[in-house]
């Protein structure tokens, strides 16, 4: 069995592709994935992990419903190239996008997760910061699998 630590971002594109196309027929109706970006945020800023300062209702209560995952890491120490790591699945060295500078813009042949759950029969949808691309460049989000941007 090939453990998740192991595993490539590559090929954990195509097994969450996979997945999401096989999960739903098993329990009867397809899984919804909510991914909630946030830069400056931490892993115990939400009272789901523990935070009592500060009141997050909401959250709290997705993450009752849903699957909490615990062990994340971010692709890069700024926000723009940890993005384009978590879309494309590449490593920093390999990813188009390297620094917050907005002039560069992600590749046609970048295959994002959006592409790899609208490949699955999802529909697609992102809200907020993107910094992978400004209009007319291949890194347009609806031009890398988002039906709505």
């Amino acid at each position: 069995m090939l453990h998740w630590r192991h595993m490539e971002r590559r090929s954990f594109l195509s097994l969450a592709g996979a997945w999401a196309s096989t999960a739903g027929a098993q329990s009867g109706g397809r899984p919804n994935f909510l991914l909630i970006v946030l830069d400056d945020a931490g892993y115990g800023d939400f009272g789901c992990f523990g935070q009592k300062l500060i009141r997050t209702p909401r959250i709290d209560g997705l993450a009752q419903q849903g699957t909490r995952f615990t062990d994340f890491y971010c692709g890069a120490p700024v926000c723009a190239p940890s993005r384009c790591v978590l879309m494309t699945g590449l490593h920093g060295g390999h990813a188009a996008i390297r620094a917050n500078a907005g002039t560069v813009s992600i590749r046609d042949e970048d295959v994002t997760l959006a592409e790899v759950l609208k490949g699955a029969g999802y529909r697609t949808g992102g809200f907020g910061k993107w910094g992978l691309g400004d209009a007319a460049t291949p890194g347009v989000p609806t031009r890398q699998g988002f039906d709505e941007f």
